[in-house]
């Protein structure tokens, strides 16, 4: 049986995302966000259990990931989300789109350039290069696009990853908003399909690779 998260104090709504969110504090005073996945008139959502699993496949990895749980809240089902902002007692935190745009005018040529496939990562990572705090982030960085490889990830971009400034120094945040992976929009028939046919599942798993510097473009 689900937790039920009805009772814990609403102190928010998250901020603009893709998925309904609240922010929630627990009894015992620990912050948390509530994803709740998204309805659609045709296929179905299953993003707060893709969350939840790739958290999962991340920590057998070793990777360091937001911690997931899934419950329910006034009869809607989501995944809980322990916010690793207050966890961390972070001083300040920046999402990767508002520092990289510190690059102004290398970082709008990308978004703005036809680029593709490996060309547009190879610019995306001389680009990243030029970024202060790269060798701060490489490894998890780069760490986190071989998990979105692996887990199919169709949502990173540069506003799902943070930098979380502590009085030690800059960290790389813990691995987050996973839910838009692992055909989560697929009955098992879809699946099925998918993962018989070699080139499907090529196609779909290839997806992320523009998702990185595309997806600031809208």
């Amino acid at each position: 049986m689900l937790r039920d998260v009805s009772k814990w104090e609403r102190v928010g709504y998250g901020r603009k995302s893709t998925l309904e969110k609240e922010e929630l504090i627990s009894p015992e005073k620990i912050h948390y966000l509530i994803k709740y996945p998204r309805q659609f008139k045709e296929g179905v959502s299953w993003e707060d259990i893709t969350e939840l699993i790739a958290a999962e496949i991340g920590a057998i990895f070793g990777l360091e990931m937001m911690s997931v749980e899934i419950v329910t809240r006034n009869g809607r089902r989501g995944c809980l989300l322990r916010n690793f902002v207050k966890e961390y007692d972070a001083k300040m935190t920046e999402e990767g789109g508002v520092l990289l745009s510190a690059l102004v005018d290398d970082y709008k040529e990308l978004q703005e350039s036809s680029l593709k496939d490996m060309e547009l990562i190879d610019a995306g990572f001389k680009i990243m290069k030029k970024f202060v705090y790269w060798e701060t982030i490489k490894s998890e960085f780069i760490d986190m696009q071989l998990f979105d490889i692996l887990i199919g990830n169709q949502d990173r971009h540069p506003f799902n990853w943070q930098l979380l400034f502590l009085e030690t120094g800059a960290k790389f945040s813990p691995i987050y908003d996973n839910g838009a992976s692992l055909g989560f929009r697929f009955e098992d028939e879809k699946l099925i399909q998918m993962v018989s046919n070699p080139q499907e599942m090529n196609k779909y798993t290839e997806k992320f690779h523009e998702q990185f510097l595309l997806s600031t473009r809208a």
